[in-house]
């Protein structure tokens, strides 16, 4: 009976106890300017997406464990295009580094999905909900700025993050020329 107390003691601490602490990043706000397009990129934290979302739970801030370590990391981007051209880029191009791994974006439909596959006990109506705010927050799978407009939203990956390093977002936007041009973003970040 001991050895059994002790057994699900260490279960319940490994499997149980274990969440996710959010990063805290040095620069979490990084802008690019030059003659073709003034950009913005900014870690929206987990206090701000679950303030953004009111009262039902954020569908971009997940309980990473011991089991599943990985954890919705968010940027809002910001693009205004200065040219008489419009730019394009796919989602699926842009690319978030941390060290030797990288993780590739998730656009609207798989993040609904997650929800979809691991409803916990969420209520359909708050799944609605959260299903409203992916589609008026995630940017789509193929991004189309204007000539002199402006293009907002998230771009959301689905990433294990260490406890401190730095994470380089790359951004390649067409601008009418067949090479893209990529943009850079570095945020160093501590989880305390």
């Amino acid at each position: 009976m001991r050895i059994f107390s002790i057994t699900i003691l260490v279960v319940t601490l490994l499997f149980g106890c274990v969440t996710s602490v959010p990063p805290v990043y040095e620069t979490p706000k990084q802008i690019a300017q030059d003659e073709k397009y003034n950009i913005q990129v900014s870690v929206v934290t987990e206090a701000d997406l679950e303030r953004q979302s009111g009262r039902v739970s954020s569908p971009f801030v997940v309980d990473s464990s011991f089991l599943e370590p990985r954890e919705y990391v968010v940027f809002e981007i910001i693009i205004k295009n200065k040219t008489d051209k419009a730019a394009t880029f796919e989602l699926p191009d842009l690319e978030l580094h941390m060290g030797a791994s990288f993780s590739s974006t998730k656009n609207a439909f798989q993040i609904k999905n997650y929800w979809r596959n691991n409803p916990g006990d969420i209520k359909s109506a708050e799944r609605a909900r959260m299903e409203d705010i992916i589609d008026k927050y995630t940017l789509p799978r193929d991004v189309l700025i204007p000539a002199g407009g402006l293009k907002r939203g998230y771009a959301v990956f689905f990433a294990n993050v260490p406890k401190y390093g730095e994470m380089t977002l790359y951004l390649p936007l067409f601008g009418g020329e067949f090479k893209p041009d990529v943009y850079e973003f570095k945020f160093p970040f501590t989880k305390l």
